[in-house]
């Protein structure tokens, strides 16, 4: 009996985590993000450096929206690799960061890569970089 209680558990909370990444994948679809504005130059250099970044996600996880949301909010032209859509960025996401859980950002530092999977992590390592200068 607490066995079948746990299952329907799981059961809902999945479906809940479903329900709300749809929503919040229409919102992301529909609202747009107004991003930070920035003089021509600043804007210049954050392109050429947000394009070392690459965004692992899926459109139904809430988590990966709140990420990719956030990037568009700081004006960050990250390359975004949805893992649902292309087989090969599922791979290069298991291969390179060693789980296959997005969000994930890869951050292509020269010689050195650093993969960050925790939204709270990306997020703050973003703001770190990026905030501050706008």
């Amino acid at each position: 009996m607490l066995m079948a209680h746990g299952k329907i558990m799981a059961i809902t909370m999945n479906l809940t985590q479903q329900l709300k990444g749809i929503a919040l994948n229409l919102m992301d679809r529909v609202v747009p993000v107004r991003p930070v504005v920035r003089d021509d130059r600043e804007q210049c250099r954050l392109n050429r450096e947000s394009r070392r970044m690459q965004l692992y996600f899926c459109r139904s996880c809430p988590s990966s929206i709140y990420v990719k949301r956030h990037c568009e909010k700081l004006g960050l032209r990250v390359v975004e690799k949805d893992v649902d859509r292309v087989n090969s960025f599922r791979n290069e996401l298991v291969r390179g960061g060693g789980q296959p859980r997005v969000p994930c950002l890869r951050i292509a530092d020269g010689k050195r890569e650093r993969w960050l999977y925790s939204p709270d992590a990306i997020r703050q390592y973003l703001d770190s970089h990026f905030a501050s200068n706008a």
